[in-house]
């Protein structure tokens, strides 16, 4: 039987209407680091405003990631029940109130005050993975998710760079004026293109615990989002202690640094063509395989650098990179794959999978940096050892 007829206005509207939607969905990623990311390099600006140690500004970054972890852990399941649009708006405002309330601080408690809001509302992060349930095709759901990760992880390249610009030209306030800019954008595109109660359209589960509950008792679903967390681990603790590698060892200067990370960007957008290549191809568990064989490959090269003393930035760039296209290609795989099984709770179940992946990259990253000299082979013996953990739980799936 042939296709129905589609006329040409019909579907450019379509097509129109997924640009809409995967701009959404890509804004969602690419805001989530003004917070922490972007406003790294006025730390020493804020000390010196409130007259305070740079040690102790860190704390507003530990104090918003704690929120943070809270808050997405309501905020999912909450938009299950009340309607994706309707918990995404209020999150986006509460967000933009505490970004203006840090910038327009005159001391470091009201600064933290206004960084506890902000957290509070970054809890709509989480929808990015709900959002993609909701508003994709199933057979379009994994490239989506894909694109918006690739993007996610080159924006990572970016953002010294532009947290830079933001402090030279506007002062310490320029990553929360930024920040809010583009939330409102993001708020009033939310508001034009997602209907009422966005939500999926089986009904929810009248018990939030209840639902998180049966999320957490499926295998496969942690099984998937495991995998995840370990990629996502490698990937969070080599990119938090590039700084220490590349400018404190190595001594390179800051410009030096900055294109060093848009190298490791341009391996993401490579890794994100090869996996949107194989993705049409193969089966997303055999994708998720290959990726971690790249990681295994990437810890013994790593491994190999180190053993023989041979640190240089190129030969530290080789194994980055392929740890890069690794993660780009098992992450979008495995987080599509576990999100499949829960499309009717789409907010609770990505609440639950994203508190798994940051609480792995950040006990990860913590034990990371209670190794000292023993840095890099720590990094390198973690690349193997979980991209075994990985493959061995990607062939426990389904028994």
């Amino acid at each position: 039987m042939s296709e129905p007829f589609r006329s040409p206005a019909l579907s450019g509207e379509v097509k129109r209407q997924q640009l809409s939607r995967f701009i959404l969905i890509t804004c969602i990623a690419l805001i989530s680091f003004f917070p922490i990311n972007i406003l790294l390099p006025s730390f020493p600006a804020l000390a010196a405003q409130f007259d305070t140690p740079t040690a102790d500004v860190a704390l507003s970054i530990s104090l918003f990631t704690l929120i943070f972890s809270i808050s997405q852990l309501i905020v999912g399941p909450l938009s299950d029940k009340c309607g994706r649009k309707e918990v995404l708006l209020g999150c986006i405002t509460l967000s933009i109130l505490g970004a203006i309330g840090c910038a327009l601080a005159s001391d470091y408690l009201t600064l933290l005050l206004f960084r506890t809001v902000q957290a509070m509302g970054c809890g709509f992060f989480v929808l990015g993975h709900a959002l993609v349930e909701d508003l994709f095709d199933e057979q379009d759901r994994a490239r989506v998710r894909l694109y918006y990760m690739t993007l996610s992880g080159s924006f990572v390249a970016l953002s010294p760079l532009i947290g830079s610009w933001l402090q030279t030209t506007f002062d310490w306030q320029g990553s929360f004026y930024g920040f809010a800019l583009m939330a409102l954008g993001m708020l009033i595109h939310a508001f034009c293109i997602l209907p009422s109660k966005a939500a999926s359209p089986l009904r929810a589960p009248a018990s939030i615990l209840g639902t998180l509950k049966t999320v957490a008792a499926n295998r496969d679903f942690l099984r998937y989002w495991w995998i995840a967390a370990l990629v996502f681990a490698c990937y969070f603790a080599l990119v938090s202690v590039t700084p220490l590698i590349f400018m404190d060892a190595l001594k390179l200067s800051e410009y030096q640094y900055a294109l060093v990370l848009i190298v490791y960007g341009v391996a993401y957008l490579i890794g994100g063509v090869a996996a949107s290549y194989l993705q049409k191809r193969i089966s997303l568990p055999r994708q998720i395989n290959i990726g971690l064989g790249l990681l295994l490959l990437a810890g013994v090269l790593l491994t190999l650098v180190v053993l023989f003393k041979t640190i240089t930035t190129v030969t530290l760039l080789i194994p980055m990179l392929i740890s890069a296209l690794a993660v780009t290609l098992v992450r979008p795989a495995a987080i599509s794959a576990a999100m499949v099984l829960f499309s009717s709770c789409a907010g609770t179940a990505a609440s639950a999978g994203n508190s798994i992946m940051f609480l792995t990259a950040a006990v990860s990253s913590a034990a990371l940096a209670q190794t000292g000299s023993h840095l890099l082979m720590t990094i390198a013996v973690s690349f193997i050892i979980f991209s075994l953990w990985g493959w061995l739980t990607n062939t426990r799936v389904g028994h």
